[in-house]
């Protein structure tokens, strides 16, 4: 509050977004999304033109809302995160980690919304973009790895009981 009373959202937004993820991590969830929906809003608002926290807020804001099963609400948001992300990584020169998140958040979508072949599409298209940029992925391999832990832990269609053999090898090797 004091960020946009000054008309510093950023401050505002940064203030959310953490305060947000600390009360979900606390088993506030309800408060917590109500953080990050208001991190949301200020990141539109800010000063600068910082897409990287616009970003941040959709990654946190958007799991958090998977995790509610609040689909409804998530699709717009996921669309929004998937269209910053392509536009920061042409910016950023091929910085692709936001569009991974977001790949995965479609993926994650798809699969909520009954559409299995959609979120395969996905998690291959994830892992083109593993396989085309090489040695950048040696800069992110922890974030990488949390990635496709997290996708494998949350897409049926990375089940090794239930997923097609090839993708379900690709995502773990």
């Amino acid at each position: 509050a004091v960020g946009a009373a000054h008309g510093f959202f950023s401050v505002d937004c940064t203030a959310c977004c953490g305060l947000g993820q600390v009360e979900i991590l606390g088993g506030r969830h309800e408060e917590g999304v109500e953080l990050l929906r208001n991190a949301l809003v200020a990141s539109s608002l800010r000063e600068n033109e910082d897409d990287a926290m616009e970003l941040e807020v959709l990654l946190h804001l958007t799991d958090a809302l998977f995790h509610t099963h609040a689909i409804d609400e998530v699709e717009p948001l996921v669309l929004r995160y998937r269209e910053a992300a392509k536009a920061e990584s042409q910016r950023d020169g091929g910085n692709f980690c936001w569009e991974l998140g977001s790949i995965y958040a479609s993926a994650r979508l798809h699969e909520a919304r009954g559409k299995p072949q959609e979120a395969e599409s996905e998690v291959r298209a994830l892992l083109d973009i593993l396989r085309e940029t090489g040695a950048a992925v040696q800069d992110n391999l922890s974030y990488l790895q949390h990635l496709l832990q997290q996708a494998s832990k949350h897409l049926k269609i990375l089940d090794p009981e239930l997923g097609e053999e090839e993708l379900v090898t690709s995502v773990a090797a």
